[in-house]
């Protein structure tokens, strides 16, 4: 608004120039007079180009007004004829403002068509890439589903085996033999490995979603509860922003709960000496989905890592398998949506966005 206005002082105050030097001009310097008078299209045509119709009309009647009485107290007495011919400049002043102006406004309309169809075509771009980059998440997890179902099926039976062998053995011991103790960690390791590849199994096969309409408000405070006592051991404060009267929507609660309750110890983990982790629902586009945040201040994730932290098997944790986040990955594309995460101003943000309507087949 600031540089609009200095632009009219500027356009006003050269016209106001050109009529001084008419003034302080001899009438005998016909053609110094004759270029002043071509001088009063430069402001003209700038105001038009700027401010379009307006602009141009508006400074081509300055300019008209601001030269009437040059003509009418000097050119009129003088030489009449010279006088009518400056008459008739003056209504090519406004016909030039007109016309010019026109011409701005078309261009200016044009150019804000552009501008709108440049934006229409970067967020086109932009869901067309974050689509791509989900279908080939969609595909890297289908593929190593796949391969992890084999890989299960092939590992778990042998562990059984392996199991009930140390244990035959184990009962063949006497229960003072310090051998026992080696047949007690070779169990506890084939249980763990057991454990392992049931992981695996629930990354390959997780259970059809049985949707039904429910309250994502509902399970949001039921994961604030279930974590409420870790938190309060790591001194960080669960806060709840729940939107009020979101409709319901269609989503196998359990296994939603399951996503978000992964997430949320997630963010603990990322805050061993205490913070704040915020659980927040909101209704987004339209209202034709339910988004879920939950947004800690652990100092969010190192970019470098980002596009890879929902793969299969990557984690940043010493022990981690990898999988919880691949998981709710695959759970949230099962319900129709999605799961991204994004740096905020003190930490991470996970978002899951749940179409209303989705219903499973």
């Amino acid at each position: 608004m600031r540089n609009a206005w200095l632009q009219v002082i500027l356009i006003g105050a050269s016209i106001l120039l050109v009529t001084a030097l008419h003034f302080a001009t001899p009438l005998d310097r016909i053609t110094l007079h004759e270029i002043y008078q071509r001088i009063y299209y430069i402001p003209i045509l700038a105001a038009a180009v700027l401010f379009g119709l307006r602009g141009g009309l508006g400074a081509a009647l300055f300019a008209s007004l601001a030269y009437f009485p040059h003509i009418s107290m000097h050119w009129h007495n003088h030489n009449s004829d010279y006088a009518l011919n400056q008459y008739a400049e003056i209504v090519i002043f406004n016909l030039v403002g007109v016309v010019t102006g026109l011409v701005g406004d078309s261009s200016r309309r044009s150019r804000s068509r552009s501008e709108r169809t440049a934006a229409e075509l970067q967020k086109a771009y932009t869901d067309l890439r974050q689509t791509f980059e989900q279908l080939l998440q969609a595909d890297r997890l289908t593929s190593l589903g796949e391969l992890s179902s084999a890989v299960v099926h092939e590992v778990r039976n042998p562990l059984g085996s392996i199991k009930g062998a140390v244990e035959i053995m184990e009962d063949a011991l006497p229960a003072d033999s310090p051998q026992r103790e080696f047949a007690d960690i070779a169990k506890r390791e084939v249980e763990r490995l057991d454990r392992l590849v049931g992981e695996f199994l629930r990354f390959a096969r997780p259970p059809k979603p049985a949707v039904a309409p429910a309250d994502i408000n509902e399970v949001m405070r039921a994961v604030a509860t279930l974590t409420h006592q870790q938190a309060a051991v790591q001194k960080v404060c669960v806060e709840t922003n729940l939107a009020p009267q979101l409709p319901l929507v269609k989503i196998d609660a359990e296994q939603i709960k399951q996503v978000l309750l992964n997430l949320t110890i997630n963010a603990l983990q990322a805050m061993p000496k205490g913070g704040q982790i915020v659980l927040r629902t909101l209704l987004e586009n339209e209202k034709q989905s339910v988004v879920v945040e939950v947004e800690d201040k652990g100092g969010g994730v190192d970019p470098a890592i980002a596009a890879r932290i929902f793969d299969p098997f990557f984690s940043t944790k010493e022990k981690g398998v990898g999988l919880g986040l691949s998981i709710a990955y695959k759970i949230a594309v099962q319900h129709g949506g999605s799961l991204t995460v994004r740096n905020g101003t003190h930490g991470a943000i996970f978002r899951l966005s749940l179409p209303l309507g989705h219903n499973e087949a």
